[in-house]
């Protein structure tokens, strides 16, 4: 092989392996404009650079804990919930800071989709339900914290804010867990409660009822001193 042929042959061999960080850096901006940030994820998490492993973040003035509920941007209707799991800086070939967080999600009410309208019914749209769903998604996204609590500790709050929710089920596998046949039910429907719904408490059975099931308006049943429910009548 004459010196000229071997020149060629290493600067082909060159310009190939200069190609490769070329490519991966094209790939990675792809990925990104997609949103596809689990696969940024698994390509970049082993750089010299990136870390996978900080318990806390500052976003907008506000310090954020994993373990930490969050509202995260939605559509115009609602926000999503979520629990911060992880926080990770990566950086690309180009040394470009890409920090992500990932997320297990929440469902509300309006993500719920198969079950029957009755059981919808009786849920609420402050109601999440904990998923084994997770992503990583952009800080950016970050609205604030999201504060959950049990149906009987949210019962209890006379004035909610935005970022309060409750919870009394998960929804794994696109199933609910407890069943919401296994929830606690009240009226003479025998029905899980809904917060969202206008209630009258029977002075007897000391259970409430759904306005609608007695036959009642808000102006009918704030009139009264004293209700019995039909159940106790009879």
């Amino acid at each position: 092989m004459s010196v000229s042929q071997e020149q060629r042959i290493s600067s082909t061999s060159s310009l190939k392996e200069d190609c490769i960080p070329l490519k991966r850096q094209s790939s990675i901006q792809n990925l990104l404009r997609r949103k596809d940030f689990k696969q940024v994820v698994r390509i970049l998490q082993n750089q010299n650079k990136s870390r996978t492993n900080y318990k806390k973040l500052k976003y907008e003035d506000q310090i954020y804990r994993v373990g930490q509920n969050l509202c995260i941007k939605g559509d115009n209707r609602s926000e999503y919930v979520a629990k911060l799991i992880k926080i990770v800086k990566l950086y690309d070939d180009e040394d470009n800071c890409i920090p992500l967080i990932k997320v297990q999600w929440f469902y509300r009410k309006n993500e719920l989709y198969g079950l029957p309208k009755e059981q919808m019914d009786c849920i609420s749209e402050n109601e999440v339900f904990k998923t084994n769903e997770f992503d990583y998604i952009e800080i950016e996204s970050i609205v604030g914290l999201a504060i959950i609590l049990s149906y009987e500790e949210y019962d209890q709050i006379e004035e909610l804010n935005d970022n309060i929710y409750f919870t009394r089920a998960s929804f794994i596998d696109r199933k609910l867990h407890p069943s919401i046949e296994q929830w606690k039910q009240v009226c003479i429907c025998h029905k899980p409660a809904n917060p969202d719904l206008k209630y009258v408490f029977c002075d007897v059975c000391q259970k409430w009822c759904h306005l609608k099931c007695v036959g009642l308006t808000q102006d009918q049943a704030d009139k009264l001193n004293k209700y019995v429910c039909p159940d106790c009548k009879n």
